[in-house]
Protein backbone atom coordinates (compact mmCIF):
# COMPACT_ATOMS: atom_id res chain seq x y z
CA UNK A 1 0.00 0.00 0.00
CA UNK A 2 1.36 3.40 -0.95
CA UNK A 3 1.32 6.43 1.36
CA UNK A 4 -1.35 8.03 -0.85
CA UNK A 5 -3.59 4.97 -0.50
CA UNK A 6 -3.18 5.13 3.24
CA UNK A 7 -4.19 8.81 3.30
CA UNK A 8 -7.27 8.09 1.15
CA UNK A 9 -8.30 5.30 3.49
CA UNK A 10 -8.03 7.60 6.49
CA UNK A 11 -10.05 10.31 4.70
CA UNK A 12 -12.73 7.80 3.70
CA UNK A 13 -13.02 6.53 7.21
CA UNK A 14 -12.84 10.00 8.83
CA UNK A 15 -16.04 10.31 10.92
CA UNK A 16 -15.79 14.15 10.86
CA UNK A 17 -16.28 14.44 7.06
CA UNK A 18 -20.06 13.77 6.95
CA UNK A 19 -20.70 16.04 9.95
CA UNK A 20 -18.84 18.91 8.22
CA UNK A 21 -20.63 18.50 4.89
CA UNK A 22 -24.18 18.22 6.31
CA UNK A 23 -24.47 21.86 7.53
CA UNK A 24 -23.05 23.09 4.21
CA UNK A 25 -25.64 21.12 2.21
CA UNK A 26 -28.45 22.31 4.49
CA UNK A 27 -27.28 25.92 4.11
CA UNK A 28 -27.19 25.65 0.32
CA UNK A 29 -30.68 24.13 0.21
CA UNK A 30 -32.08 26.79 2.55
CA UNK A 31 -30.50 29.56 0.47
CA UNK A 32 -32.03 28.10 -2.70
CA UNK A 33 -35.46 27.82 -1.06
CA UNK A 34 -35.28 31.39 0.26
CA UNK A 35 -34.30 32.67 -3.19
CA UNK A 36 -37.24 30.86 -4.79
CA UNK A 37 -39.66 32.20 -2.17
CA UNK A 38 -38.43 35.76 -2.69
CA UNK A 39 -38.85 35.42 -6.47
CA UNK A 40 -42.39 34.05 -6.09
CA UNK A 41 -43.26 36.79 -3.59
CA UNK A 42 -41.96 39.52 -5.92
CA UNK A 43 -43.92 38.06 -8.84
CA UNK A 44 -47.14 37.93 -6.82
CA UNK A 45 -46.58 41.48 -5.56
CA UNK A 46 -46.03 42.75 -9.11
CA UNK A 47 -49.24 41.05 -10.26
CA UNK A 48 -51.21 42.54 -7.37
CA UNK A 49 -49.82 46.02 -8.07
CA UNK A 50 -50.67 45.69 -11.78
CA UNK A 51 -54.22 44.52 -11.01
CA UNK A 52 -54.74 47.38 -8.55
CA UNK A 53 -53.41 49.89 -11.10
CA UNK A 54 -55.82 48.58 -13.75
CA UNK A 55 -58.79 48.88 -11.36
CA UNK A 56 -57.67 52.37 -10.35
CA UNK A 57 -57.41 53.51 -13.97
CA UNK A 58 -60.79 51.98 -14.86
CA UNK A 59 -62.39 53.89 -11.99
CA UNK A 60 -60.76 57.09 -13.22
CA UNK A 61 -62.15 56.58 -16.73
CA UNK A 62 -65.66 56.14 -15.34
CA UNK A 63 -65.26 59.21 -13.11
CA UNK A 64 -64.22 61.29 -16.12
CA UNK A 65 -67.13 60.00 -18.21
CA UNK A 66 -69.48 60.96 -15.37
CA UNK A 67 -71.81 58.11 -16.23
CA UNK A 68 -71.48 54.52 -15.03
CA UNK A 69 -73.59 53.30 -17.97
CA UNK A 70 -71.19 54.67 -20.59
CA UNK A 71 -69.34 52.16 -22.77
CA UNK A 72 -65.57 52.57 -22.75
CA UNK A 73 -63.68 51.05 -25.68
CA UNK A 74 -59.96 51.19 -26.42
CA UNK A 75 -59.33 52.43 -29.97
CA UNK A 76 -55.61 53.10 -29.77
CA UNK A 77 -52.82 52.76 -27.22
CA UNK A 78 -54.05 54.62 -24.11
CA UNK A 79 -56.96 56.11 -26.08
CA UNK A 80 -60.59 55.25 -25.30
CA UNK A 81 -63.92 56.08 -26.90
CA UNK A 82 -66.87 56.98 -24.69
CA UNK A 83 -70.28 55.93 -25.99
CA UNK A 84 -73.72 56.54 -24.53
CA UNK A 85 -75.84 53.85 -26.13
CA UNK A 86 -74.86 53.94 -29.79
CA UNK A 87 -73.77 57.58 -29.69
CA UNK A 88 -70.09 58.51 -29.51
CA UNK A 89 -69.85 61.13 -26.77
CA UNK A 90 -66.13 61.70 -26.40
CA UNK A 91 -62.67 60.34 -25.77
CA UNK A 92 -60.32 59.76 -22.87
CA UNK A 93 -56.60 59.60 -23.53
CA UNK A 94 -53.35 59.56 -21.61
CA UNK A 95 -51.15 62.65 -21.63
CA UNK A 96 -47.74 63.23 -20.02
CA UNK A 97 -45.58 66.17 -19.08
CA UNK A 98 -42.01 66.13 -17.82
CA UNK A 99 -42.31 69.64 -16.42
CA UNK A 100 -43.45 68.61 -12.93
CA UNK A 101 -41.41 69.76 -9.93
CA UNK A 102 -40.21 66.19 -9.37
CA UNK A 103 -40.43 64.88 -12.91
CA UNK A 104 -43.09 63.26 -15.06
CA UNK A 105 -46.81 63.74 -14.38
CA UNK A 106 -49.18 61.38 -16.21
CA UNK A 107 -52.83 62.32 -16.75
CA UNK A 108 -56.09 61.08 -18.18
CA UNK A 109 -57.85 63.79 -20.18
CA UNK A 110 -61.48 63.35 -21.18
CA UNK A 111 -62.76 65.46 -24.07
CA UNK A 112 -66.24 65.68 -25.58
CA UNK A 113 -66.78 65.51 -29.33
CA UNK A 114 -67.16 69.29 -29.29
CA UNK A 115 -63.72 69.72 -27.72
CA UNK A 116 -64.69 70.56 -24.14
CA UNK A 117 -62.86 68.95 -21.23
CA UNK A 118 -65.00 66.30 -19.54
CA UNK A 119 -62.48 65.81 -16.78
CA UNK A 120 -58.83 65.37 -15.89
CA UNK A 121 -57.36 62.83 -13.48
CA UNK A 122 -53.78 62.29 -12.38
CA UNK A 123 -52.57 58.74 -12.94
CA UNK A 124 -49.04 59.05 -11.60
CA UNK A 125 -46.78 61.75 -10.18
CA UNK A 126 -43.94 62.33 -7.71
CA UNK A 127 -44.87 65.83 -6.61
CA UNK A 128 -44.20 67.03 -3.06
CA UNK A 129 -46.77 65.89 -0.47
CA UNK A 130 -48.63 68.84 1.02
CA UNK A 131 -47.75 71.09 -1.92
CA UNK A 132 -47.78 69.67 -5.44
CA UNK A 133 -50.03 66.73 -4.58
CA UNK A 134 -53.04 69.06 -4.65
CA UNK A 135 -53.45 67.93 -8.24
CA UNK A 136 -55.06 64.80 -6.75
CA UNK A 137 -58.88 65.03 -6.46
CA UNK A 138 -58.77 63.30 -3.07
CA UNK A 139 -56.72 66.21 -1.71
CA UNK A 140 -58.05 69.22 -3.61
CA UNK A 141 -60.82 70.18 -6.05
CA UNK A 142 -58.32 72.05 -8.23
CA UNK A 143 -58.19 69.36 -10.94
CA UNK A 144 -61.94 69.83 -11.53
CA UNK A 145 -61.44 73.42 -12.71
CA UNK A 146 -60.63 72.10 -16.20
CA UNK A 147 -64.13 70.73 -16.74
CA UNK A 148 -65.94 72.57 -19.53
CA UNK A 149 -62.81 74.38 -20.70
CA UNK A 150 -61.81 74.22 -24.37
CA UNK A 151 -59.56 75.84 -26.93
CA UNK A 152 -62.62 77.78 -28.12
CA UNK A 153 -63.79 79.26 -24.83
CA UNK A 154 -60.31 80.12 -23.55
CA UNK A 155 -57.73 82.20 -25.37
CA UNK A 156 -54.16 80.91 -25.65
CA UNK A 157 -52.97 83.32 -22.96
CA UNK A 158 -55.61 82.01 -20.54
CA UNK A 159 -54.08 78.54 -20.54
CA UNK A 160 -51.71 79.40 -17.70
CA UNK A 161 -51.76 79.87 -13.94
CA UNK A 162 -52.80 83.29 -12.68
CA UNK A 163 -49.23 84.14 -11.76
CA UNK A 164 -48.40 83.84 -15.47
CA UNK A 165 -51.45 85.81 -16.60
CA UNK A 166 -53.82 82.85 -17.05
CA UNK A 167 -57.10 81.84 -15.41
CA UNK A 168 -56.00 78.82 -13.36
CA UNK A 169 -55.08 79.06 -9.68
CA UNK A 170 -51.61 78.11 -8.57
CA UNK A 171 -50.95 76.47 -5.21
CA UNK A 172 -49.58 78.30 -2.23
CA UNK A 173 -45.86 77.57 -2.25
CA UNK A 174 -46.11 75.49 -5.42
CA UNK A 175 -46.45 77.01 -8.88
CA UNK A 176 -44.43 74.58 -10.99
CA UNK A 177 -46.81 71.64 -10.55
CA UNK A 178 -50.07 73.36 -11.55
CA UNK A 179 -48.25 75.17 -14.35
CA UNK A 180 -47.12 71.79 -15.71
CA UNK A 181 -50.62 70.31 -15.53
CA UNK A 182 -52.24 73.32 -17.22
CA UNK A 183 -49.70 73.09 -20.01
CA UNK A 184 -50.30 69.35 -20.37
CA UNK A 185 -54.07 69.75 -20.61
CA UNK A 186 -53.67 72.51 -23.19
CA UNK A 187 -51.32 70.29 -25.20
CA UNK A 188 -53.80 67.43 -24.84
CA UNK A 189 -56.61 69.50 -26.35
CA UNK A 190 -54.37 70.46 -29.25
CA UNK A 191 -53.54 66.79 -29.73
CA UNK A 192 -57.26 65.95 -29.66
CA UNK A 193 -57.94 68.41 -32.49
CA UNK A 194 -55.33 66.65 -34.62
CA UNK A 195 -56.27 63.07 -33.73
CA UNK A 196 -60.07 63.27 -33.36
CA UNK A 197 -60.83 62.23 -36.92
CA UNK A 198 -58.47 59.29 -36.73
CA UNK A 199 -59.82 58.16 -33.37
CA UNK A 200 -63.40 58.47 -34.64
CA UNK A 201 -62.68 56.13 -37.56
CA UNK A 202 -62.49 53.30 -35.03
CA UNK A 203 -66.11 53.83 -34.01
CA UNK A 204 -67.91 50.50 -33.73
Amino acid sequence: MTPNDSQRDRADSDPEAPSIMKPVIIFVLLAACCGALVSISNLLSDNIISANQIRFEQKQLIDIAGDTSVTITMVDEDVYQLKSGEKLSGFVFKQQTDKGYNGVITLWIGVSRTGEVLGVRVIKHKETPGLGDKIEPAISDWIHTFKGKSLLNLADKDWAVKKDGGVFDQFSGATITPRAVVSAVNAGLERFEIEQTNWSRHEH
